[in-house]
């Protein structure tokens, strides 16, 4: 048959028996052509096979034509945001560096780009399958291993170039990318994260069903992808409907609108949105192709891409693997020794330290085990801590600084350039029509053993339900029957919840003098115990209600292991302990309804657009699932779908009494000339380490705190 005829060829292919391979891919492609047409999907296949018996022998000149006709014809079958298609489109880009044709290469990879992106957003969105979505995100970074590639001249070619890129090719290389890497960067199931937001507790009910509308026009489109038998008109249709929701939905949603426009994100936006000196350092992991055997290294390596204030092009360098940080992660992690911190510092940043060293801050996006990373305690080559040298501070990606208005700075115009792709910057600024926040709220000295009593104040709102999707769809269920699964996996993990005693007095003290004469618009509310509740946190936090200045949660936070295999969202795996939370575990409800245990994914979903800071005064809080691709999912995400501003987290558990003595030295930094929250972090920071008392020199009581800006 026709498949034992192809399968044989690449038996041979396989064992290195090219002749005989290519005798039978001719013959099985050319009784595919004459039996099922020159555009079946089988005739593509074979037709695919030959190309790749001449490209992985380097005939490159042979292999580029039958790419070029493969890649045309499964467009036009499959349609262009196919996944067969976007896997053929990376075929032919990667012949053209084998042959040295780096800027055919390049164009083929940003044309790839805008495709590869509708797609996954799609998937992303519209599945609950944890190795569906695994499976996207590889096919995804693929494609990026291949820019980054391209980016640091780790090319191998047919010996017609040479491999390093200079001149155009290495400008263009650079820039692809730095913006690559910016646009992409923990894009997945940030937009679908958004839109069930909006769809569950936005205020404006138009803006509620066109969000819904947009979802389910996204699960359209994912089922006819996934379908045996692919129809390319309608899913053209159906891409069609998606670009016109989206269209929609931004007109109606600043939100939404700053997302969408966000995906087309250029690094020259990122260095306008730059104050005066300061620059921004992104770091990613990734796998270098190589372009003559078309597989990806098995060594994990780190990129870092680094934009100045002002300069013509941005910096990208191979930092080194991946494993060698691990290892002195680690090692210092155990000894937390000087001399760890600063070995950690020179293989990570050494390469980069002259740069660094000229700017009064320095805004980080850090990926993967890197999250976990105290930076602040690393130590420089002159033997300082880093955070003596210049402010750090960290946000999840470049994007943040421009669509969130994160920096408030007008941004600079730039000519055209052949680096700079051509996108119009979103909008970053959000008008509150809102009366002035003035209350906080302080969460300590939580009672995990009692549910509230009843009453009024304690009722939850519908609109938390943990879900994922839009209520009423068969995700939704699917979403919480999982979440059952979880509330189990949490007690056979976790245990108990033990009482903190020293949260209680944490609240009061900050609490005594945030509570002053001086500021009489500005009031303080404080729960503890029992009245610390799950169903009375929603109630306040409720679509329609007016959310905190500051929201002070001093209580456990947990996250839960990874189990490969299982349908699980990492955001379902970690969250936050509330009065009761022991007896939640054990499957048991309140007089709210609620469970005491506030997930991630509930966290999202509630209104705190205009909070400016939330503080996870808690264990672990900062440890979410570390992904390839996507780096930590946990509390910090969630809080800042939910609108916080800024999110104080804790890296690694803490001693409580000088857990409470750091906060309160915090929000006395916070408090007089209205300082921000990473200028009093910082000078918190400086105030310890510079301190007569031993224990808060020392980095494991002042370090662990992160504010994710």
């Amino acid at each position: 048959t026709l498949i034992s005829l192809n399968n044989l060829a690449g038996l041979y292919d396989s064992q290195g028996r090219y002749g005989e391979a290519e005798s039978l891919y001719e013959r099985a492609l050319a009784a595919r052509e004459r039996v099922l047409g020159k555009d079946h999907p089988d005739t593509l296949t074979s037709l695919n096979s030959l190309a790749f018996l001449y490209w992985s022998q380097g005939h490159y000149g042979e292999a580029e034509p039958l790419f070029r006709r493969t890649l045309e014809a499964s467009e036009g079958v499959l349609g262009k945001g196919h996944p067969n298609t976007l896997k053929m489109q990376l075929n032919l880009a990667s012949t053209y560096v084998g042959e040295g044709k780096i800027l055919q290469a390049l164009a083929e990879l940003r044309r790839m780009d805008a495709r590869l992106q509708g797609f996954v957003n799609a998937q992303l969105s519209s599945t609950l399958s944890e190795q569906v979505r695994l499976q996207w995100l590889r096919s995804k970074s693929t494609f990026q291993d291949a820019v980054f590639t391209l980016g640091v001249a780790r090319v191998e070619s047919s010996g017609r170039e040479p491999p390093v890129l200079s001149g155009q090719r290495k400008r263009e290389a650079v820039a692809l990318a730095a913006n690559v890497l910016l646009r992409w960067k923990r894009l997945a199931g940030e937009g679908d994260a958004l839109i069930a937001h909006l769809a569950r507790v936005s205020p404006d009910q138009k803006i509620q069903a066109q969000a819904v509308r947009l979802a389910q026009a996204r699960t359209d489109y994912s089922r006819l992808v996934n379908l045996p038998q692919a129809d390319s008109e309608a899913i053209d249709a159906a891409r069609a409907r998606i670009e016109e929701r989206e269209v929609e939905l931004a007109g109606i949603s600043e939100e939404f609108q700053t997302e969408r426009a966000s995906r087309n994100m250029d690094w020259r936006q990122v260095q306008a949105a730059l104050p005066p000196g300061s620059a921004f350092l992104s770091l990613r992991a990734f796998q270098p192709a190589n372009f003559k055997t078309g597989k990806l290294s098995d060594e994990h390596r780190w990129l870092a891409l680094f934009i100045p204030e002002q300069g013509d092009a941005p910096i990208l360098k191979d930092l080194g693997p991946v494993r060698l940080v691990a290892e002195q992660f680690a090692k210092l992690r155990a000894l937390g020794s000087k001399a760890a911190a600063k070995e950690l510092y020179a293989t990570l940043f050494g390469q980069l330290n002259g740069e660094l060293a000229k700017y009064e801050h320095l805004y980080l996006a850090p990926d993967g085990m890197l999250d976990l990373m105290a930076f602040t305690r690393l130590v420089l080559p002159d033997g300082r801590y880093w955070t003596e040298r210049q402010v750090l501070h960290q946000v999840r990606a470049g994007r943040d600084l421009v669509r969130d208005g994160r920096v408030d700075k007008a941004v600079r115009p730039h000519p055209p350039s052949a680096m700079s792709e051509a996108h119009p910057p979103p909008s970053s600024k959000k008008v509150d029509a809102r009366p002035r926040i003035t209350y906080e709220l302080l969460i300590g000295g939580v009672d995990y053993d009692q549910f509230p009593t009843a009453g009024g104040s304690l009722r939850s709102t519908p609109a938390t339900a943990l879900s994922s999707h839009p209520p009423g769809t068969a995700l939704s269920t699917q979403a919480t029957q999982v979440s059952l699964v979880v509330a189990n996996r949490l007690r056979e993990e976790h245990g108990q919840f033990n009482a903190l005693k020293h949260t209680g007095p944490e609240v009061r003290a900050i609490e005594q003098f945030r509570t002053h004469p001086d500021y009489p618009d500005r009031t303080t509310r404080r729960w503890e115990g029992r009245t610390a509740s799950e169903g009375r946190l929603k109630h306040l936090l409720s679509p329609a209600a007016t959310p905190p200045h500051i929201l002070h949660l001093a209580t456990h936070g947990f996250f839960l292991s990874e189990r490969s295999g299982e349908t699980e969202r990492p955001m379902t795996l970690g969250g936050l302990a509330l009065a009761g939370a022991n007896l939640g575990a054990k499957g048991k409800k309140g007089p709210d309804g609620e469970d005491g245990i506030l997930y991630a994914m509930e966290v999202r979903d509630l209104n705190l657009e205009g909070t400016d800071l939330v503080v996870l005064s808690a264990c672990d809080t900062g440890r979410g699932e570390v992904d390839y691709s996507e780096g930590v999912y946990g509390l910090t995400r969630a809080f800042r779908i939910a609108g916080a501003k800024n999110i104080l987290m804790t890296l690694w558990p803490l001693n409580d009494p000088l857990a409470k003595d750091f906060m309160k030295d915090f929000y006395v930094a916070l408090t007089g000339s209205n300082p921000s929250p990473a200028d009093a972090l910082h000078k918190t920071r400086l105030a310890w380490i510079n301190s007569k008392d031993e224990r808060r020199r020392d980095p494991r009581y002042w370090a662990p705190y992160v504010l994710v800006e």
